[in-house]
């Protein structure tokens, strides 16, 4: 049995996944490779590799479904998800080994280094992004997370993501933790994200958890992301006639979350409906002002929905129970969007500290700069765990 299984769902975007994998094999890495592509046809016939598994689910399924399926085929002691176009570090192995010696069941990384493919256009500055690599400050260390308190950081800002939650999707997870999770929840994977909603299961239910400063995994942002396509300004629209929403039958939408498609929409709804299935004491209450405020704030022609939410907040709670958690929330929201403008000015004025290094053609190249990149910083001191 492999100590990790590296996990890649993926559907039609065999152009990212390939290089991808053949980049991550090329580290000579000892992990177990699963992709469960649910493309209509198979590209990975020339594709064999001893460390390889190619699973091929049913078509037109939901990203969810995916992520379960494949969860199935992984046989590690650790799971590791990352999408299509991500990359890893060599030294997750060593993380994941030193992790079950000192019985770790999950881990959260930071993501100091980030990996722009050339087809990423961001809407405002796409010069600045495509076909770089970004690296910030990372230190090594190495901590105990409180994983309960992250929880509640992420229901506190809702719609807004994962947060410190450790997590399974670009995070260090033991089979024995899942095992447990898939035994009283069901399936790890849920809701409509399931990055979110997994977190806040293993948020729950992992008895040691670390956070480690350093990029074992690096996030990849493509045209054809989550990420590029907001970036670009098109990660918004309609629910039922999407197409990561149409695969989910007989989806019951949560009638406090606004029902249109949107990065806070689906980040919300996953993680309320995760916060469904958690008993914790005291309960975790997610913070619905937050994600008002940001549907109104950054999606204004969606404003009925979000309208409609409301009034079925009211509905259940209060007028002055609403007007308690929108004006809490919007403050929130307002003060996060100054930070976000902050960001975007330096980076146009070339005044952030965070080095830039450009001409990246491929996830090739970027794993060979990304490579040099972490073996001058500084490495976890696993010592410590």
């Amino acid at each position: 049995m492999p100590i990790l299984s590296l996990v890649i769902p993926t559907h039609e975007r065999f152009r990212y996944a390939q290089g991808t994998v053949e980049a991550i094999l090329a580290m000579g890495q000892d992990i177990e490779l699963v992709v469960s592509d649910t493309s209509a046809t198979n590209p990975w016939n020339a594709i064999s590799h001893p460390q390889l598994k190619v699973v091929r689910p049913t078509t037109g399924i939901s990203v969810v479904d995916n992520f379960n399926i494949a969860l199935s085929h992984a046989t590690g002691d650790y799971v590791c998800f990352i999408g299509d176009d991500d990359l890893i570090a060599p030294d997750i192995v060593a993380i994941a080994r030193r992790a079950q010696q000192d019985g770790v069941e999950a881990v959260r990384f930071s993501f100091p280094i980030v990996f722009y493919w050339p087809d990423y256009l961001h809407r405002s500055n796409p010069e600045a992004y495509s076909g770089t690599v970004w690296v910030s400050d990372y230190s090594g260390r190495v901590r105990t997370l409180d994983a309960h308190a992250a929880l509640r950081e992420a229901a506190g800002k809702l719609g807004h993501g994962v947060f410190d939650m450790p997590r399974a999707y670009c995070g260090l997870v033991a089979r024995s933790l899942i095992e447990r999770i898939v035994a009283q929840h069901g399936a790890l994977f849920g809701g409509v994200s399931p990055d979110i909603y997994s977190a806040a299961l293993i948020a729950t239910h992992a008895r040691k958890t670390l956070d480690i400063d350093f990029p074992a995994v690096i996030l990849g942002a493509s045209g054809a992301s989550t990420a590029g396509q907001s970036a670009a300004g098109r990660h918004v629209g309609g629910l039922r006639d999407n197409a990561h929403i149409r695969p989910f039958r007989d989806l019951a939408w949560h009638p406090l979350v606004p029902e249109f498609y949107s990065v806070p929409t689906v980040w919300g709804y996953s993680l309320v409906r995760a916060l469904e299935q958690i008993t914790l004491s005291p309960p975790v209450e997610p913070q619905w002002g937050r994600l008002y405020a940001q549907c109104l704030l950054y999606h204004r022609s969606y404003w009925r929905f979000t309208l409609a939410a409301m009034r079925n907040f009211v509905r259940e709670r209060s007028v002055v129970a609403l007007a308690a958690t929108l004006i809490t929330g919007s403050v929130a929201e307002i003060g996060w969007a100054l930070g976000r403008v902050r960001r975007r000015v330096s980076v146009r004025l070339s005044v952030t500290k965070d080095e830039r290094i450009a001409g990246v053609e491929g996830s090739a190249s970027a794993a060979t700069i990304v490579t040099r990149t972490i073996a001058a910083g500084p490495k976890p001191d696993l010592s410590v765990v």
